[in-house]
């Protein structure tokens, strides 16, 4: 497989491989809302770095190999922005938010990498993306809203929102990080890197999980975040991208939150108010808005594999992991 195609040739299998890894990676939040009430976030994070790390390293190490020494500090700071400063956030957020939530504050995610780009990259704000955006934080207001405003749990329930939103906007960091490294040595690689360079801070933290104490659900939740969330969707998605083409397959990313709000209803019977639905509508509105502003079509980048190109959730899709992440 080519890393550096940009799938301009359709060919088949593109969707149904995109489709799975859109389903992972929607339902990384729901697994993680799952987990964390039986595993703090330190150790879980733990657990699932280094399982996600050990499984990419075939991928990681000849990149490292063939790395310009002067790649290695842009290297290391994609790798902290996106397997801790992405999911760290993402983790803890999820002990007081409701994945539904969560997954539809995960959605701004491509708000965020313009957001960076206009302000570090001298990218130029056209009206459609001051209004998509605009749009976008509206509805993380609605959803937020009426939580932080409730008795009781408000001021956890907005902690949380403010922690998810704090890891979409380091992985917009992490996306323009390392955009360059996956131009110059494929997305896949650079992402595999990224990904074990990211886990090495980890590595301190071995002792919180050894021995591993969990039980067999929860076995089933960590592997399907490390192995599943993280490895199978940066590796489907970056299938998909290059048999389907970047502009056609991105469009399946706006199923994320939707699978994330339908898999907290299912596996969590969490209940959807009328207010997530209504700020859900609004965001993903704002991001389309935001992204159809450009003639750089959304998607050519991805969170977990990459294709290089523009600023939008594509591309970061495939420069991460995978939110975390996936989350």
């Amino acid at each position: 497989m080519d890393e550096r195609a940009t799938g301009t040739k359709v060919r088949p299998g593109g969707v149904g491989a995109g489709l799975i890894a859109v389903c992972l990676w929607g339902l990384a939040p729901v697994a993680t809302r799952s987990l964390v009430s039986e595993l703090a976030p330190l150790p879980l994070l733990t657990l699932r770095q280094l399982l996600a790390a050990g499984v990419l390293l075939p991928w990681a190490v000849p990149a490292l190999r063939r790395m310009d020494a002067r790649d290695l500090p842009r290297l290391i700071a994609a790798g902290l922005l996106g397997m801790v400063g992405y999911n760290l956030p993402v983790t803890v957020g999820l002990q007081w938010l409701p994945a539904s939530s969560a997954g539809l504050l995960l959605a701004t995610e491509p708000v965020w990498v313009l957001v960076i780009g206009l302000v570090f990259l001298a990218e130029r704000a056209g009206l459609r993306i001051v209004l998509g955006t605009g749009v976008a934080l509206a509805g993380v207001a609605v959803i937020a809203g009426p939580a932080a405003l409730s008795p009781g749990s408000g001021t956890r329930a907005a902690a949380g929102a403010a922690l998810v939103l704090l890891a979409t906007l380091a992985f917009g960091g992490y996306t323009v990080v390392l955009r360059p490294l996956s131009e110059k040595y494929g997305p896949v690689s650079a992402t595999a890197a990224s990904s074990v360079a990211g886990a090495l801070p980890y590595l301190a933290l071995v002792g919180t999980i050894w021995p591993p104490r969990l039980s067999p659900p929860a076995w089933g939740e960590m592997l399907f975040l490390a192995l599943g969330s993280t490895v199978a969707g940066m590796l489907l998605w970056n299938r998909a991208i290059v048999r389907g083409g970047s502009t056609r397959i991105s469009r399946l990313l706006y199923l994320e939150p939707v699978v994330s709000v339908l898999g907290a209803m299912v596996f969590l019977g969490e209940r959807a108010t009328a207010a997530v639905l209504a700020g859900g509508v609004l965001v993903i509105a704002g991001v389309l808005v935001t992204g159809d502003s450009r003639g750089e079509a959304l998607g050519v980048h991805d969170r977990s594999s990459g294709l290089v190109a523009t600023t939008t959730k594509t591309d970061e899709r495939s420069t991460a992991n995978g939110p975390a992440g996936a989350v």
